[in-house]
Order: C-alpha cells, then sequence, then structure tokens
C-alpha cells in the first residue's frame, strides 16, 4: 500500500503520469508512516505525512533546525496541517544536529560528524522515495521548505537538485558562515576560521553560489533574530536579484525572533507561496 504514497500527486499530464495516477490508491487512506534509513552504521527515520484530501498536489521536503525536534514544525505550528488540508504530502527526514554539508573534516566534533551528510539526502532518501515509493519523481510537483539551519539545507538541496523541484521557501537561515566566523557550532564542525578558512568560504557557503539559484523561492527571516542575523537572509535576497534568475518573495517582519512564533506567522504565506507556483500553467517541464 505504500508504494502508492504519492503516485498521483501533483503529475504533469503526460501519457505515464496518468497511468500512474490512474492505478494510485486514495492517499487519505494511508496512514502517517515513518521510514528507517539507513545512514552510515545506524539508521534515521524519516516521516511520511499523506495529503489529507483525495486530490494530491505534490509533495514537501520540510527540513528543520539544528538540534531541533524534526516534527516540532507540525507540532507547534499550523503549517502541516494546513498543507495536508490543501493536498500536500510532507516528508520530514531526522538530520538531527546537521549542518547539510558536504563532507566533514578531522576536526570536525565527534558527535556533529555522526550527523547526516546532505549527500544523505539528495543520494539515498531523494532516490529510496522515489524508486520505492514515487515520492519525489520528476512527474510531480516538488518543494524544499527549511528553517533555521534547514533553511540552509533546503538552498543547498535546491542547488544540487533544481532539477527535481520546484520551489523553495527559506526561514531564519544562514548562508554565508564567514560572516559569523565566531559561531561555535560552524567552528565544531569546520574547526576555526583562522585556521582553515577555505572551508568557510569553499563549497559550502552557499551565498557564494546564489548566481547557480534557479528556483522560485520565498525568504523570510524577523529582523530581530537574535539567534541567526537577518542580514544572511538579506544578503542572499540581495545576490538573488543581483544574479537575476529568478525574482525572489521575502518578508523581513521587524516584531518576531528565532521561534515558533514567528514560524507560524509564516504559515499562510508559505502555504499561498506553494500554492501560486502549482496554480502556473505547466508550458514546460523540469
Amino acid at each position: 500500500m505504500l508504494a502508492a504514497f504519492a503516485t498521483s500527486c501533483g503529475n504533469k499530464t503526460n501519457e505515464q503520469s496518468t497511468s500512474t495516477a490512474r492505478n494510485a490508491l486514495q492517499l487519505n487512506t494511508l496512514p502517517d508512516t515513518t521510514l528507517d534509513i539507513v545512514w552510515k552504521k545506524t539508521t534515521r527515520k524519516v516521516i511520511l505525512l499523506p495529503a489529507h484530501s483525495l486530490t494530491c498536489r505534490g509533495n514537501i521536503l520540510l527540513l528543520h533546525g539544528w538540534n531541533l525536534s524534526p516534527s516540532g514544525w507540525c507540532e507547534q505550528t499550523s503549517l502541516c496541517d494546513s498543507l495536508r488540508n490543501a493536498g500536500f504530502n510532507i516528508i520530514i527526514p531526522d538530520m538531527g544536529k546537521s549542518l547539510y554539508a558536504t563532507r566533514s573534516y578531522p576536526e570536525t566534533m565527534g558527535t556533529m560528524a555522526e550527523q547526516p551528510l546532505r549527500s544523505w539526502l539528495t543520494d539515498t532518501v531523494l532516490v529510496i522515495l522515489s524508486d520505492s515509493f514515487q515520492v519525489f519523481t520528476k512527474e510531480t510537483k516538488n518543494f524544499v521548505v527549511g528553517l533555521s539551519t534547514g533553511a540552509r539545507g533546503a538552498f543547498a538541496v535546491g542547488l544540487d537538485k533544481a532539477d527535481l523541484f520546484d520551489g523553495a521557501v527559506l526561514l531564519s537561515g544562514d548562508y554565508d558562515q564567514t560572516r559569523m566566523s565566531d559561531d561555535n557550532i560552524m567552528t565544531f564542525f569546520y574547526g576555526s576560521y583562522e585556521e582553515f578558512p577555505e572551508r568557510w568560504k569553499g563549497e559550502d557557503n552557499l551565498l557564494k553560489r546564489a548566481a547557480e539559484w534557479k528556483l522560485p523561492v520565498y525568504i523570510g527571516h524577523a529582523k530581530q533574530d537574535p539567534v541567526v542575523p537577518c542580514e544572511q537572509s538579506e544578503l542572499l535576497y540581495k545576490a538573488l536579484i543581483k544574479a537575476d534568475n529568478v525574482k525572489p518573495e521575502s518578508n523581513f517582519p521587524s516584531d518576531f525572533g528565532h521561534d515558533y512564533t514567528y514560524w507560524e506567522s509564516e504559515s499562510a504565506n508559505i502555504l499561498n507561496f506553494i500554492r501560486s507556483i502549482c496554480d502556473r500553467e505547466l508550458t514546460s517541464e523540469k
């Protein structure tokens, strides 16, 4: 039964997807499910939350922040219920204390070196979901949504898999660690900025890769954020405007912080942004 989890989800109009949709089970009959997917010598959980409607509009890869509960966004805001009621499947991988990095280093603290790298998402999780469950195929509408460090991950995944996703939402994220050179978490992972500046400026510095970005994107960040400076998102927004590949949407409110109160305030904006992409006529394939 799980193999039909998203087979009719947001399908593009073609013979293959029409045939698949015809054979799919009704998504609202499927249970919430948790998979155990191998990472190194252990497993990590991936939560599958099917849409609450007969008609499925797409799939959401929901990425949590550093050391936050994977399901916290669903439990402490209305976002997941709103998305599921609107016809979207939600997939939540347990990334633990991951920085969504390309690789770890000899200086990486042991507990952080144990966390999944971005390749676990792109080369293992997404592949298993596509091959075994028909989730995140190129025939479906797919979105990546992240908050805090998960927003960093969402931007990185969107860069790596631009042909798979139709849009991204980034809330309260950090993208240029060189502007936070005294950040303990970054230091524990990459080593000190003074000793290893090339790591801080290299392939995991996502702001430097802004010109590669191709997807519609919504960027949100509270100006009073005491954890991740709003400057991080403002700089990304400006870099995307300068690159002129996409027209990013943004919201930088002045009266919130780095918490679920702010992230809840963005729930309606996120749903409207994703709906607007789904409502556009499919004039070209991914």
